[in-house]
């Protein structure tokens, strides 16, 4: 069986530890985070994460509210894409 993957997009305004306080809420879920890009452009923070959410799919959505009521409370946007199979 292929490995799943989402993709997770965070945008909002940059300040210090944000990517420890996203990346933490799904490392809480024991997800693995495969790829990670970050950039700050303009005082704009912009992270995109691939997280391989094969081995717990039955907790995605509780990671995924999490997560969103955590980038909630840091002013921050977020977005998921199921992405399939990593070729």
């Amino acid at each position: 069986m292929p490995d799943k993957y989402l993709a997770i997009i965070v945008v909002g305004p940059d300040r210090s530890g944000l990517i420890n306080e996203v990346t933490s809420v799904i490392a809480d879920f024991g997800y693995n985070i495969e790829d990670m890009d970050q950039v700050v452009m303009h005082d704009v923070f912009i992270l995109s994460l691939l997280v391989n959410i094969s081995q717990d799919i039955g907790a995605l959505e509780k990671m995924k509210s999490k997560l969103e009521k955590r980038c909630r409370e840091l002013s921050l946007e977020v977005a998921f894409y199921y992405t399939g199979g990593k070729k």
